[in-house]
This record gives C-alpha cells, sequence and structure tokens, in this order.
C-alpha cells in the first residue's frame, strides 16, 4: 500500500461511541451527518478509514472470518443475532421497557487486486420489540465504491444508500412515540497526490435527506408532524495538506466549504438554509508506541440564508489519543466540536460537543472486555436552549473461533435538556423535554465465514 492510502484518513471520528471505540476517523465525510457515519462501511473503497490500533481492532490471525474466495473477490457474509433488553423503548420520559430481538446480516465483497481496488456491501438491522411492537424497525444500507492507483496519485469514488430510523435519544432528534424514517443517499470522491513532502487531497461530497413523520401523543390527541422540512442537500468541498515530517507524522491543514440547502422548508418561517466556511489544523501522530494521537484545531463561520439569523462563528475541534500501556490494555480518548444542521422540525442549529473515553483490555486471549463513557452536548443558536448526554456502557466478547463468537453489550443512556417544540398548524402547544434515561442490555451471537 503506498504512503498517501495510509495517510488519507487524518480528520474527524465518526459519530457515536461504537465507531469512536475503534477511532473510525473520517475525512470524507461532512460532520453534519445526523449519526450516519457509523453506518458508512469501514472496508469499502471511498469508505475506508485507519482506525489507531487498540486492543479490540487490532488483527487476530487466530480468530479473524477469512471469507470465501470468488476469483479475485473475497466474500465475508456475517450474521448477528440478539436478545435482549430495554428499559426505555420508545426513548422518552416514562416510557416502558420490553425485551427485544436484534438481527443484522450483512456482506461485504472486496477485491484481492495488487492494483486499484472495488468493493461493495450490504447490512441489514432489524429489531422486534416483544412488548411494544411500535418500536419495531427495520435499516438497511448499501454500498459501492472504487479506487484507481496512477502513479503515485490515488482517486477513490463511493456511494451509498442508508435506509435508517431515528428516535428521541439521538441529539436534536424530535420527540416522537414511534421511530422516525429517513433515507440518506451520500456520493463522495477524493483525489490524492503528492509533492516531495507535501501531500495534498482534495475531496467533493453530496449528501441528499429524506425524513418521514414523527408521531407524538398530547393531552390525549394523536400527533403527526412532519420531519419533510428538515429535507436537504449537503454539498461538501474541501482540500486537506498533509505536510510529512517522516512516514507516520504529518502536520495537517484543511479548508472546507459547506453548503446545506433546505428544501421542503414551511413558508414564512425563516430558512435554515446555511453556508459554512471551516479552516483547522494540527498534528497526526501515529509512530508505533506507547501514544498515538490526531489533534486539530480550527474555525467554522456559519452564513445563514435568512437574513434574521445572524453569522454564527465558533471553535472546532477534532482529536484522539490513543495510550498503550501494555501489550494488553489500551485507553482511547476522542474529542469534538462541530455546528450541525437542525435535526428535527421547530429547531435550529447548534453547536456539538462530544467526548469519549474508551478502555480495552485483552483478559484472555479470546475475551475481550471494554468499559466506555461519554458526554454530549448541544447548544442551540439563537438561545433556542440547550441538550446534554451522559454516555456509560460495557461489553465481554468472547472469541470462540473464526466463525463464532458471544457477546454481553449494556449500555446507558442519560439525557436532559429542551429538544423543540410540539404544534399544530400555527398554533405551538409548547417546548418538549429531552429528559429521559435508557438502560440497554444484549447478548448476541455472530456467525461468520
Amino acid at each position: 500500500m503506498q504512503r498517501s492510502r495510509r495517510l488519507l484518513d487524518t480528520l474527524p471520528p465518526a459519530r457515536g461511541l461504537a465507531v469512536a471505540a475503534g477511532i473510525a476517523l473520517l475525512w470524507a465525510s461532512p460532520a453534519r451527518a445526523q449519526f450516519i457515519n457509523q453506518y458508512f462501511p469501514a472496508n469499502v473503497p471511498g469508505y475506508e478509514r485507519e482506525p489507531g490500533v487498540t486492543v479490540a481492532s487490532r488483527l487476530r490471525p487466530a480468530y479473524d472470518p477469512l471469507g470465501v474466495r470468488l476469483d479475485g473477490f473475497t466474500l465475508q457474509p456475517q450474521l448477528t443475532e440478539g436478545m435482549g433488553y430495554t428499559s426505555n423503548a420508545a426513548g422518552l420520559p416514562h416510557s416502558p421497557g420490553s425485551f427485544f430481538l436484534n438481527t443484522a446480516p450483512s456482506l461485504t465483497l472486496n477485491s484481492d487486486w495488487s492494483r486499484d481496488q472495488l468493493g461493495a456491501a450490504l447490512t441489514l438491522d432489524d429489531r422486534r420489540y416483544f412488548d411494544t411492537p411500535a418500536q419495531n424497525y427495520t435499516d438497511w444500507t448499501a454500498t459501492i465504491g472504487g479506487g484507481y492507483t496512477i502513479g503515485r496519485h490515488d482517486l477513490t469514488v463511493g456511494y451509498s444508500h442508508l435506509s435508517l430510523h431515528e428516535d428521541p435519544t439521538q441529539v436534536g432528534s424530535a420527540p416522537s412515540t414511534i421511530p422516525i424514517p429517513y433515507s440518506v443517499d451520500d456520493l463522495r470522491a477524493k483525489y490524492t497526490f503528492e509533492q516531495g513532502r507535501f501531500l495534498f487531497t482534495p475531496t467533493f461530497d453530496v449528501q441528499r435527506y429524506q425524513f418521514g413523520d414523527s408521531t407524538r401523543t398530547v393531552l390525549g390527541q394523536v400527533l403527526k408532524q412532519t420531519q419533510s422540512s428538515q429535507n436537504r442537500v449537503v454539498l461538501t468541498g474541501g482540500l486537506q495538506t498533509n505536510y510529512m515530517l517522516s512516514d507516520q507524522r504529518s502536520l495537517i491543514f484543511v479548508v472546507k466549504g459547506i453548503d446545506s440547502q433546505f428544501t421542503e422548508e414551511p413558508p414564512r418561517r425563516p430558512t435554515n438554509s446555511s453556508k459554512s466556511f471551516l479552516a483547522f489544523g494540527g498534528i497526526d501522530y501515529q509512530a508505533n508506541g506507547v501514544w498515538r494521537y490526531r489533534l486539530l484545531l480550527g474555525v467554522e463561520t456559519r452564513i445563514f440564508d435568512a437574513p434574521q439569523t445572524p453569522t454564527h462563528t465558533a471553535p472546532i475541534a477534532e482529536g484522539s489519543v490513543i495510550w498503550t500501556p501494555t501489550g494488553l490494555t489500551s485507553v482511547t480518548g476522542v474529542l469534538s466540536r462541530t455546528i450541525e444542521d437542525p435535526a428535527s422540525s421547530g429547531t435550529g442549529a447548534y453547536t456539538y460537543t462530544r467526548a469519549a473515553l474508551i478502555v480495552d483490555h485483552e483478559y484472555l486471549r479470546n475475551v475481550l472486555l471494554q468499559g466506555r463513557v461519554g458526554f454530549e452536548a448541544a447548544e442551540y443558536l439563537n438561545g433556542g436552549g440547550t441538550q446534554t448526554d451522559f454516555i456509560a456502557g460495557a461489553r465481554v466478547k468472547w472469541l470462540l473461533n473464526r466463525n463464532v463468537q458471544l457477546s454481553l453489550d449494556y449500555s446507558y443512556r442519560n439525557q436532559t435538556g429542551i429538544s423543540g417544540t410540539i404544534a399544530v398548524g400555527a398554533t405551538t402547544l409548547g417546548h418538549f423535554s429531552g429528559s429521559a434515561s435508557r438502560n440497554v442490555a444484549l447478548l448476541a451471537i455472530r456467525l461468520a465465514l
């Protein structure tokens, strides 16, 4: 693999503790991705990312699935089946708990060519609640991508379609007694070329969001509120410049422009459409050793199309550090701060801050332990209130062999703050509170070839 490929992914971490645990630092995806970055496959060209190696993410030749060889390609089928319990199925205050069945098959196909790349992935995530069937949902994703090498230059292109659901425990989301469906189409490209010690990576990304309706019972009345006002097209273009201090150490400078155009906003309401300009820089230190880290600091200015909405400028940051005091333990820290698009009807843009700490430990060669804590905060612009989340969890993973592994995962989330308003027509019924807590336990078995 060329040096340029090893250094492509030196920017923002994806949303969510599951991704943060692997330190999947994404460059091409814009931060304002409504928590979708965790759904992009990490091993399809165009979406590849190089996680800092932790105890949880490093290769284990004796236990990693081999896949099925198909004439220049490797097919990796997997099926995860789990039984769990949640204390709050809807994610709303006073929502009842329920046992649930979770089924998650996936197929990944990647080329084994010595030059160039081609890959695709299909995933499905189906959850069936026994006591609260209204919360049932089925998510699926499809991704295809390829890479073409021209001398010392690399071009990658990828496309993904995501069909997903959100619930009120996601920062900024609408309160709904059933999961809100939404879909995302993502098309991205990047081209990397070297000039001496400099590595230049221009990028382009276009994302299209489409939202369904939310449902809420207020004063005994069942209300459906369209979320189509959040339908939007987001264009992102940027240039990343790396100055190589050594093979795995570089200084980074990034500039990006983002155009968010909301396509179905109601009349007589100020538009949320905006344009953003970002500039930030820092250092990427990925050499083998006890410490590995990336730290980027900068500023973002967001200019809103609505004249009554003032321009907002805020410091932004993206950082991660991996401390490996022994070969059996790694400690990972993640910190990010960005300006996000509105995530539900009736709310505005917000400054989003996230911090997480993950500890992975190899108790036995085939028994892995993990503990994690995290904090998220959304500060809505123009006096729209704040929302905070505290997250904690633990996991035990038992690798039986290449084909079978068992896991037991527990997570806790406590959310407080104001998330938006509830309205019928032009009548506002009031603000809704995002204050709620949720405990989730899941026992799962994964089968792979």
